[in-house]
């Protein structure tokens, strides 16, 4: 795997392997096999309420191949169909489902709008010729739904997917259970991470949709199913990477786009998009995407931590979480465009390439100290084209485009070139890992001699991005990195900041791990003289 990054004079990061882009070319061709499966989401759930009877019989209705549901089991060990743990969302009861009784679930909606049980669904689906596809996420829940199957007189195929523990609870009470394997990684299947529950399907997210995992599963012998796609461009994109089953919450439409591809031989589009039209469609998309991690980070208490390299490498859900959904976004979107995230590592792709680090100043968020950021930024060629910075805690997107400026709140980002003076000043900066970088000491002591202040804050992109916005005059990083400060460098030259490594200022990234400065103008000259000064007193 080749890794070679670069500022504006560098290589362009290419993390695609050989087979990758083998694997990639036979997208420009049409699809080989019959048109895929389609797999409807909860039922029709743009039609009527999702995990319902009537979104199963829409559903069914639009031809849909295979009816993805939910299920739970109430308080007396009734099968039903729920997506969440509790009641709220859907049903405006905050209860948990598992500790209600039938009889009460049951009285919850009007109508056919009502939650129903597992065997209802069954009965509504025998003799038709969608099938169906279960989920189940407790192992408890995934017995109770087992057993209502393995006791149901209705003739109707059922699939099994969710979380692995309970998919092997389904297998106790039916051996020959139709199992789909959740997959969430980038990595490709190998057989010995299908071996235990010897599945037919791997069941993974689009965004973790590449050409060698297609390829991998195939040659095992299995299919692959996508979720959730519910625009054409991303469905067309899937199918021509081999995609076997798309689950989808809109089974017309992507029907509709998948006869209109087949009857006009796979076109391709007339023309490749500008630079301008893309840059305008993610600065657009990376603003809406900024607010909905800013949303989910407030709201979403942290559940797991756990390390990575060493203790004081922190993951937690949240991480893993907004990463998820972003890539997804972006490939919705995007389909074609490579991915690098600190989470799960670097996706294929053109010459565009986003970066995404979900949660910088994670060990901040795990206890509990309101600052982080989150920084998503596309490139083309290695360049960096639109960056926006997520600060959860104040409710700030600051973003920019190449070209175009930098802002926040509205209001444009641009700092002077008068000249400014250390003293009284604060510079920020951060430890290399949870360790002083050499020459730490020698950094503050030569700062104190100026009477300027300096600042750890524990999320290197939000110090960044800070002097951008004109908070603080400047500061250090030890190692630069696309996916922890892609954004925030685009931001300080969009606001007219200065970026500077050893050698002095630069005009896109610096070199993949090299220590960098950002500098208000008025005074990047001596900052640049007491930061390099120490970083030769650390050697």
């Amino acid at each position: 795997m080749t890794t070679t990054v670069r500022t504006s004079d560098a290589p362009v990061l290419d993390t695609d392997t050989d087979a990758d882009t083998a694997a990639r070319r036979t997208t420009d061709a049409a699809p080989t096999s019959r048109q895929p499966r389609l797999v409807a989401h909860r039922g029709a759930p743009r039609v009527r309420r999702e995990n319902t009877l009537p979104a199963v019989a829409v559903a069914e209705a639009l031809g849909a191949d295979v009816i993805a549901v939910d299920v739970r089991r109430t308080a007396d060990d009734v099968a039903v169909l729920l997506h969440d743990e509790t009641l709220g969302r859907m049903w405006g009861d905050a209860r948990r489902v598992r500790d209600v009784a039938w009889c009460d679930v049951a009285r919850l909606g009007n109508g056919l709008d009502r939650i129903p049980r597992l065997d209802g669904v069954l009965e509504r689906l025998d003799g038709c010729r969608s099938s169906l596809l279960v989920t189940v996420v407790d192992p408890l829940d995934a017995v109770v739904a087992a057993q209502t199957v393995s006791a149901s007189p209705w003739a109707v195929a059922v699939a099994w997917c969710g979380d692995p523990e309970a998919v092997a609870a389904v297998r106790t009470v039916l051996p020959e259970a139709d199992v789909w394997l959740a997959w969430e990684s980038l990595e490709p299947p190998t057989a010995e991470a299908v071996a235990a529950l010897s599945p037919s399907t791997l069941h993974l997210d689009v965004a973790f949709l590449t050409p060698r995992t297609v390829a991998a599963a195939h040659a095992l012998g299995l299919q692959v199913a996508v979720w959730t796609v519910d625009d054409p461009e991303p469905a067309l994109w899937a199918v021509r990477l081999g995609a076997d089953l798309v689950t989808t919450n809109d089974v017309a439409t992507i029907r509709a786009a998948l006869a209109a591809a087949e009857r006009d031989g796979w076109p391709q589009p007339d023309r490749e998009p500008t630079e301008a039209e893309v840059a305008g469609r993610a600065q657009a998309l990376a603003h809406r995407i900024a607010h909905e991690v800013i949303a989910f980070t407030r709201e979403h208490p942290v559940g797991s931590v756990s390390t990575k390299t060493h203790p004081a490498d922190l993951v937690t859900d949240v991480d893993r979480l907004v990463e998820q959904h972003v890539r997804g976004r972006v490939r919705a979107a995007f389909p074609t465009h490579g991915f690098s995230g600190e989470e799960y590592g670097d996706a294929p792709g053109d010459r565009h390439r986003w970066y995404l680090d979900p949660v910088d100043g994670t060990t901040n968020l795990a206890n509990g100290i309101p600052w982080t950021s989150t920084s998503l930024c596309l490139t083309r060629n290695g360049a960096p084209v639109v960056g926006v910075v997520a600060d959860p805690w104040r409710g700030e997107v600051l973003e920019a485009r190449r070209g175009r400026g930098a802002s926040v709140r509205d209001r444009q980002l641009r700092l002077d070139d008068a000249p400014r003076a250390l003293a009284g000043a604060v510079v920020g900066t951060e430890l290399d890992g949870h360790r002083p970088w050499p020459g730490f000491g020698a950094f503050l002591d030569a700062l104190a001699a100026r009477s300027c202040t300096v600042r750890v804050q524990g999320s290197s992109t939000l110090t960044i991005a800070q002097v951008a916005a004109g908070r603080g005059i400047g500061a250090c990083v030890p190692t630069f990195d696309p996916i922890d400060h892609g954004a925030a460098v685009l931001l300080v030259h969009e606001a007219g900041g200065v970026v500077m490594t050893e050698a002095g200022p630069v005009s896109g990234f610096p070199d993949l791990g090299a220590p960098f400065l950002v500098a208000h103008p008025g005074a990047a000259d001596e900052l640049h003289q007491v930061w390099t000064g120490a970083l030769r007193a650390g050697r």
